[in-house]
């Protein structure tokens, strides 16, 4: 891998020791087990500012808003992945990840609008969703927030490769969650050696 070339781990969590820390600090070890470049985005100690829709994006291809996502935008171009770690909030990603995932609009409006991505649009970028849920498993538990992740992921031009549900995570938390732990392990390892794979 190259030097910019790192996997994005986004922080859709406010509350510390919980399940997203939890799997998010099992992401980072098999990372660092396996020499993969990283870094995690803890979005709820960023300010970044709500889309207002201005329209600016659609003339300039940028985003007129100047915050802690400014630079976000380049990490997304020079990133070989990016993983969202969130929790349900109201049956879809939490408050900060939608922010993030609003903000995007600014990649879209360059690609779709104007015709001049601000993203390269041939780079191999891979991704992976992680959504945890509170409550025993129910039908479309997580379909609102798979939406909104499918539109950010085709936003920021990464391959949207890997959806993993965690329920009843009031009950049974990741680290007690044997099934859980053994698809996410499984899923996880196979995400790595894709990056490899693209990397090299």
């Amino acid at each position: 891998m190259g030097i910019n070339d790192k996997v994005l781990i986004i922080n859709g969590s406010p509350r510390k020791n919980k399940n997203c820390h939890a799997i998010i600090k099992a992401l980072t070890r098999k990372f660092e087990e396996n020499q993969i470049n990283y870094e995690v985005l803890d979005i709820y100690k960023m300010n970044i500012e709500y889309c207002t829709a201005c329209g600016a994006c659609e003339k300039t291809g940028y985003c007129r808003i100047k915050d802690d996502m400014t630079p976000i935008y380049e990490e997304f171009n020079k990133s070989t992945g990016t993983i969202t770690v969130s929790p349900m909030y109201f049956s879809s990603v939490s408050t900060k990840v939608k922010t993030v995932v609003d903000r995007t609009q600014a990649f879209f409006s360059s690609k779709y609008v104007l015709k001049k991505p601000s993203i390269d649009r041939d780079k191999f970028r891979l991704g992976m969703y992680i959504a945890i849920g509170g409550q025993p498993e129910f039908e479309n538990q997580f379909l609102g927030g798979q939406i909104v992740m499918d539109i950010f992921y085709k936003s920021i031009n990464t391959d949207l490769e890997y959806n993993l549900y965690l329920s009843n995570s009031d009950e049974v938390p990741f680290e007690e969650n044997k099934d859980f732990k053994a698809r996410f392990n499984r899923d996880v390892d196979e995400y790595i050696k894709k990056i490899k794979e693209n990397n090299n």
